[in-house]
């Protein structure tokens, strides 16, 4: 997906949110938002995940720091786990037990900050998730259940930190139903996404590092990561709007075994899959 106009202004606000979480004057501020402008300005029509990921560069390069958003990931994380008997509790009661299971995974994605229009906090989310699980969800179920009956093998692609927390309880309960999974994660820390050695210190589960960059790109990935997503017996869940406007430049390698799951948190991305801004997202291909 490339860069609509929507876009420009969001990657710089998140750029100011970024600036003001770790760069500590305002010279440097100026600085790191006068560079990702020239960048922009160099870059027009790219894909907008890949201008987030020189954003995140320039940000970490001024502030010297590896992990901007290493406080935030953590408070997402401990919220994350203290809802998950939530999530727990409307899986134990639902009928339909993977239409439950996309529910909360999609739902989860909303925990996402610096987004422009996007309505992120630690302290409220809570009086929320129960109702987020029961949200109308954008997209054809029947056709996600046909391919997760049909697929053995889930490459399941994660996005933000605290949001894993409920990836991992969806990896569990679909090995539970005999499925075999392997979770993508980030290969260093970028944005507030969850990284490969922080999602094997939170559970027991096969993970391989996918890059150190904003959604997925062919390029950055992992040999491993890549044999498994070219692997035409392997399913992909791409987790987040990172994964779709990374993956939709090359989903056409990957159809008939593809299932976007995400909140649409920015118009151009909902426009782009023809759903509200702000509803749940599962979108096979």
């Amino acid at each position: 997906m490339r860069m609509a106009s929507g876009c420009y202004p969001c990657i710089l606000d998140r750029a100011k949110f970024e600036g003001d979480l770790v760069l500590s004057n305002e010279d440097e501020k100026k600085a790191a938002i006068e560079e990702l402008l020239d960048f922009m300005a160099s870059h027009k029509g790219e894909v907008s995940a890949l201008v987030g990921t020189e954003r995140e560069r320039i940000i970490k390069r001024i502030s010297r720091s590896s992990d901007p958003y290493w406080k935030l990931k953590d408070e997402s994380n401990k919220l994350a786990r203290s809802l998950l008997p939530i999530a727990g509790e409307f899986f134990l009661h639902s009928e339909n037990k993977l239409e439950a299971l996309i529910r909360i995974a999609a739902a989860a994605n909303s925990m996402e900050f610096g987004v422009k229009g996007h309505d992120f906090d630690t302290s409220t989310f809570s009086a929320v998730f129960a109702c987020l699980l029961q949200e109308r969800l954008e997209g054809d179920l029947a056709e996600v259940e046909r391919l997760l009956d049909r697929f053995q093998n889930i490459f399941y692609l994660t996005d933000n930190s605290g949001e894993a927390i409920f990836d991992l309880f969806v990896v569990e309960k679909l090995e539970e139903m005999g499925k075999r999974v392997v979770m993508g994660a980030k290969s260093e820390p970028i944005i507030n996404d969850v990284t490969a050695e922080e999602l094997r210190a939170m559970g027991q589960v096969e993970v391989v590092a996918t890059g150190p960059v904003v959604g997925t790109t062919l390029e950055s990935l992992s040999p491993v990561a890549l044999d498994l997503l070219r692997n035409k017996e392997w399913l992909i869940i791409a987790k987040g709007m990172g994964n779709y406007e990374t993956i939709s430049e090359f989903q056409e390698q990957l159809k008939g075994r593809l299932i976007y799951v995400f909140r649409a948190k920015c118009e151009p991305v909902a426009m782009s899959v023809g759903a509200p801004r702000g509803s749940l997202v599962v979108k096979t291909v």
